[in-house]
């Protein structure tokens, strides 16, 4: 799950609905993009662009958007031993998490255990 750690600015926040992949099961903390005009998981080196803030209810999900001033976090979805700070890693297949690939949009800035379901926190970049 990704969840807001921290805000580097002092804005309002807007929660916003939009219409859901159908079939898709959005969870709460999954990052989404849009594809044909509907929410969906993002997932490797997407850029998403909201974070669901709830499940899935009669084809709409609430989101937050996603701005490059904040720094979320997450868990790995595998050994992340080889991690630095400044790496971008990508985002898991399932959209929860992040892996220790390199090459995405996860810019890691605190690694707080490099283990698999370790916690680490990140800023998107596009």
């Amino acid at each position: 799950m990704f969840k807001l750690h921290v805000v580097a600015s002092n804005k309002t926040e807007v929660l916003e609905k939009f219409p859901a992949t159908v079939d898709e099961n959005i969870v709460i903390g999954e990052v989404l993009k849009f594809v044909d005009g509907k929410l969906t998981k993002a997932t490797a080196s997407d850029v998403p662009e909201f974070v669901a803030i709830s499940n899935v209810r009669e084809g709409f999900v609430t989101v937050k958007r996603i701005y490059e001033d904040e720094i979320y976090e997450t868990t790995l979805a595998e050994d992340g031993a080889a991690l630095s700070i400044g790496d971008k890693v990508t985002i898991h297949e399932n959209g929860l998490q992040a892996t220790a690939a390199a090459g995405g949009v996860f810019e890691l800035c605190e690694i707080l255990d490099n283990a698999v379901g370790g916690a680490v926190r990140g800023l998107f970049r596009r």
